[in-house]
């Protein structure tokens, strides 16, 4: 989990101890972007299709977890650093005029390597959420519609980002 202080350039941005629990404790949905080829832009018509064939709406305060299928191709390959899709600019602006806490993605980065991943960075701070880096089994989430996320970072004084256990509830 990435905290403020690791994309906010601003010297009094949060480090990781420093954000409130409640973002590391909520509703949560994740939607299913396995279709998206390696090595190209998550786009915001992507991100309306996957809520649309999912049946869920993104609502204020979700973490909202991006299913790309990445982790299940690539993992333990050179390729797991460099070959993911990823956000854009416009595609975490998007998330984050939903009022997101977070977002998670399979991937290293948010965004492709490059420009798209400085950007993506830059929107976190702008629109003050955050997101998650190299999360698995995201595949078991697809289809589950809404359920509780809880991924709670060790108090590092200062730091930039930290290890989470990364934990869905569902029910029933």
């Amino acid at each position: 989990m990435d905290a403020p202080r690791h994309f906010n350039p601003d010297p009094d941005a949060p480090g990781i101890s420093e954000v409130p629990l409640e973002q590391f404790y909520t509703e949560a949905v994740c939607l299913d972007l396995s279709h998206i080829p390696p090595k190209t832009d998550i786009t915001v018509s992507d991100l309306g299709r996957a809520c649309e064939a999912a049946g869920v709406e993104i609502q204020a305060g979700d973490t909202v977890f991006l299913y790309t299928g990445h982790h299940d191709r690539t993992f333990g390959t050179p390729a797991y650093l460099t070959d993911f899709p990823g956000l854009t600019r416009e595609s975490a602006e998007w998330l984050g005029r939903k009022g997101i806490a977070s977002f998670g993605v399979e991937a290293v980065s948010p965004g492709r390597p490059g420009k798209n991943n400085f950007e993506v960075h830059r929107v976190c701070a702008e629109m003050g959420f955050t997101h998650m880096e190299s999360l698995m089994n995201l595949k078991e989430l697809v289809g589950k519609g809404r359920f509780r996320f809880i991924g709670f970072p060790l108090k590092i004084r200062g730091g930039s980002g930290s290890p989470i256990r990364a934990v869905a509830v569902l029910e029933g």
